[in-house]
C-alpha cells in the first residue's frame, strides 16, 4: 500500500468549474472518505486520481511518485464503481481473474484454446487461479465462483467487485459510492465488511459518498466537499463536534444541527428571540450570529423566564430515543431535541416547554458561515477549530 498526495487539482467542463485548487494528503493505510452532496466534484476528483479524467492544473502522487503522465493501468490503483462494472457473460472466477490475466498473460496466451498450450501459460494460469481462490475465501464467495453476475444478489455482486480490485493488490483502492445500489439493511452489513476488510489488508482507501452515515462509521478521516472545494478534513468526531463552517455543521449529523438566528451585543451578550442565553468573551462590534445546537445537547424542561420557550409541534418515537420538534417564536425553523424515551412521556404536541443547553456545547457562526472561535463566560474553553489540512 502507499500514501496519496493531491496537490492543487483544478478541473472545469467548459465554463463550469468543478474543482478549485483541491489539495489533500491521504496516509498509507488510511480510510478517507470524500463526503459531499451530488455535484460537488468528489467523483470527478476520484476519476482524476485513477487517470480516467484529465486535470486542468495540479498534480497527483502515489507512494511519493508523480503519476500525472501515467495511464490508468500504470498508476497501481483499483477502482470499485457504483454499478460494479462486472462482465455479465463471465463467471465470478473469470471476472476476478481478468485483471491478472491482462497483466500476466500475453495476447496469445489469453486465447481460449491455443493460449493454454503456449510456453509459460499453464504455470501463470495456475498462479492466477490460486490467487483468485485466496481472495474468494477472504470474501466468502468461493461457492459463487462458477456463477455469472445475473445469478447473484446485490451484496454478492459487490463482493465480486471488491474481489476483482483486491486481487490486483493495488497501492490505493478508489471506491465511488459502491453501496448506493443496495437496500438499507445490506448497506449496513457491507459497511462493516468493507471496514473489516480494510483493517485486515491495511489498505489505503479513498471512498466517495454522499451518505454521511457511511462516512462517519467507516472513515479514519473525512474530507467534506462542497462546490468543488474541500471545506474541512478531520476525524468523524472532530467534524461533528468542531465544524469550522456552517455548511459542514449542517451536512454532518442526523438529525441535522439546529440553527437559530441570534444577536451579539457589544457587551458580549448573546440573545435568541429577545432572551439572553449567555455571554461570550468577544471584543467585536454588535452583529447578528447563527447559533448551532445539536439535538442531543438540548434539554426539555418546564417553561421559565430564564429559558427559551417553545411549543411542541411533533413527536417522533425512535425506540430508545424521541425527537421533539418545537417552534420558537421569531425563529424560521423548528428546533429538534433528542431525548430519552422515558422522560418524553410527559411531553405532548401543543404543549409549551422550556429548552436549554450548556453554553459550552453551543456553536456560533458569523454571517458569512465561518465558525466564531469564542469562549463562553463561566464555561470551559470550547474545542479548538479543526482547519483543513
Amino acid at each position: 500500500m502507499a500514501d496519496l498526495t493531491i496537490d492543487r487539482i483544478s478541473k472545469s467542463f467548459g465554463k463550469t468549474r468543478i474543482l478549485r485548487d483541491v489539495s489533500l494528503a491521504v496516509q498509507d493505510g488510511e480510510f478517507l472518505s470524500l463526503l459531499g452532496p451530488s455535484g460537488c466534484g468528489k467523483s470527478t476528483l476520484l476519476r482524476i486520481i485513477a487517470g480516467l479524467e484529465t486535470r486542468d492544473a495540479g498534480s497527483i502522487a502515489i507512494g511519493g511518485r508523480a503519476v500525472d503522465a501515467l495511464r490508468p493501468k500504470a498508476r497501481d490503483v483499483a477502482m470499485v464503481f457504483q454499478s460494479y462494472a462486472l462482465y455479465p457473460h463471465y463467471t465470478v472466477e473469470r471476472n476476478i481473474a481478468l485483471p491478472l490475466q491482462m497483466r500476466r498473460l500475453s495476447r496469445w496466451q489469453r486465447l481460449p484454446l491455443v493460449g493454454r498450450l503456449l510456453p509459460g501459460s499453464r504455470s501463470a494460469r495456475a498462479e492466477i487461479t490460486t490467487e483468485v481462490l485466496g481472495v474468494a475465501r477472504a470474501l466468502e464467495i468461493e461457492p459463487l465462483l462458477g456463477r455469472k453476475p445475473g445469478q447473484l444478489s446485490g451484496g454478492q455482486r459487490q463482493r465480486v467487485a471488491l474481489g476483482r480490485a483486491m486481487v490486483r493488490r493495488p497501492a490505493v483502492f478508489l471506491m465511488d459510492e459502491p453501496l448506493s445500489n443496495l437496500d438499507a439493511k445490506l448497506r449496513v452489513q457491507m459497511r462493516v465488511e468493507i471496514k473489516e476488510l480494510q483493517q485486515r489488508l491495511g489498505a489505503t482507501i479513498v471512498y466517495v459518498t454522499h451518505d454521511q452515515s457511511e462516512a462517519m462509521t467507516m472513515s479514519d478521516r473525512i474530507a467534506v466537499m462542497m462546490a468543488g472545494e474541500i471545506l474541512q478534513v478531520g476525524a468523524p468526531h472532530d467534524l461533528y463536534m468542531s465544524p469550522v463552517d456552517r455548511r459542514v455543521a449542517t451536512f454532518v449529523g442526523s438529525p441535522p444541527i439546529n440553527l437559530l438566528q441570534a444577536a451579539l451585543a457589544a457587551s458580549g451578550d448573546v440573545t435568541v428571540s429577545g432572551r439572553c442565553i449567555g455571554a461570550i468573551h468577544d471584543t467585536g462590534p454588535a452583529r447578528p450570529l447563527t447559533l448551532g445546537i445539536r439535538p442531543e445537547v438540548i434539554s426539555v424542561t418546564q417553561p421559565s423566564i430564564k429559558r427559551l420557550t417553545a411549543r411542541v409541534r411533533l413527536i417522533e418515537h425512535l425506540g430508545s430515543d424521541v425527537l421533539v420538534h418545537a417552534a420558537i417564536d421569531g425563529q424560521a425553523h423548528p428546533v429538534i431535541a433528542r431525548i430519552a424515551s422515558e422522560p418524553a412521556h410527559t411531553v405532548a404536541a401543543g404543549q409549551t416547554i422550556g429548552l436549554e443547553a450548556s453554553p459550552g456545547r453551543i456553536l456560533l457562526f458569523e454571517a458569512d458561515g465561518r465558525r466564531l472561535d469564542a469562549r463562553w463566560r463561566g464555561t470551559a474553553q470550547a474545542r479548538p477549530l479543526e482547519r483543513v489540512s
